[in-house]
């Protein structure tokens, strides 16, 4: 993969920036808002970096352009990506004067936490899984990265409603989880 990757990345490098700029652009418009402090290189790098974690067997130059530019157009419209993220921490570093935005400081604690909170109740679902099936199933759909029902019917060659209900089986089990500690902490 990282072979295929970094041959069409500086192969391809300025239709890629002109891919994510064009996303960028789109992103303030929609948002009505300037993120200055979000550019292509970051996003690019990040998107980099998670593609080259992704396990999969295809690895042909078509496969590595497509988990490329969909991770970047991901890692600009998903509030939660570590681009955005690594923005939020950077607009934390600068203060222009003295005074700090208290407001601002806890909402970007809060969007960590929240980013937290959802990563443990993923790994307290996984390791509460004991029907080897559903292990599996959890496991293409959260490693893999097989989310959607059509992708994972077709990795599992079954129909696609199965793979909705059983896709929608494990996250009624995680959103049980999280409903479970929210109740705790209020």
């Amino acid at each position: 993969m990282k072979k295929t990757l970094d041959k069409y990345i500086s192969e391809n490098y300025d239709e890629v920036r002109k891919y994510t700029n064009h996303f960028l652009k789109a992103y303030n418009n929609k948002k009505n808002i300037n993120l200055s402090m979000l550019n292509a290189d970051t996003v690019i790098n990040n998107a980099y970096l998670h593609v080259l974690t992704i396990n999969t067997e295809k690895t042909d130059a078509n496969s590595v352009k497509s988990y490329l530019l969909n991770t970047i157009k991901c890692q600009i419209i998903w509030d939660t990506s570590i681009s955005h993220k690594q923005d939020d921490c950077k607009s934390i570093e600068y203060v222009g004067n003295d005074e700090i935005d208290d407001d601002e400081v806890s909402r970007k604690i809060a969007i960590e936490q929240r980013f937290n909170d959802q990563r443990a109740y993923i790994e307290i679902f996984r390791r509460q899984i004991t029907d080897p099936i559903e292990r599996i199933t959890f496991e293409c759909y959260y490693d893999k990265g097989y989310n959607t029902a059509r992708s994972l019917s077709k990795y599992f060659g079954i129909p696609a409603t199965s793979a909705h209900y059983m896709l929608r089986d494990i996250k009624q089990k995680i959103r049980q989880i999280q409903y479970s500690y929210e109740a705790k902490d209020n």
